[in-house]
């Protein structure tokens, strides 16, 4: 394995307040994308690592691209609208 194609992981600490709130480190909301207002998704397994990713799109998300006419900046892909369904409370 040449040296150009591994990339180490990065490790950041971010310490839980007293309400259990976390200030996500700076290099984390560079690498998921996000700012102010953004939402995040958590999916927890049974066993092993927490998964952390960006929340990109709801299904009221669909809804507002469908009533536009499908006239969107993005176009959102297949995984993307059975994500949005899979999270879809009914």
């Amino acid at each position: 394995m040449s040296s150009t194609s591994f990339k180490p992981a990065t490790t950041v600490e971010a310490t839980v307040t007293s309400k259990g709130q976390v200030t996500l480190p700076k290099e984390l909301r560079k690498r998921l994308g996000v700012q102010r207002g953004s939402r995040i998704r958590f999916s927890i397994p049974y066993s092993g690592a927490v998964h952390v990713e960006p929340v990109l799109y709801d299904l009221e998300d669909l809804w507002r691209m469908a009533d536009r006419g499908g006239q969107s900046k993005s176009m959102m892909t297949f995984e993307q609208m059975d994500a949005a369904k899979a999270r879809r409370k009914w």
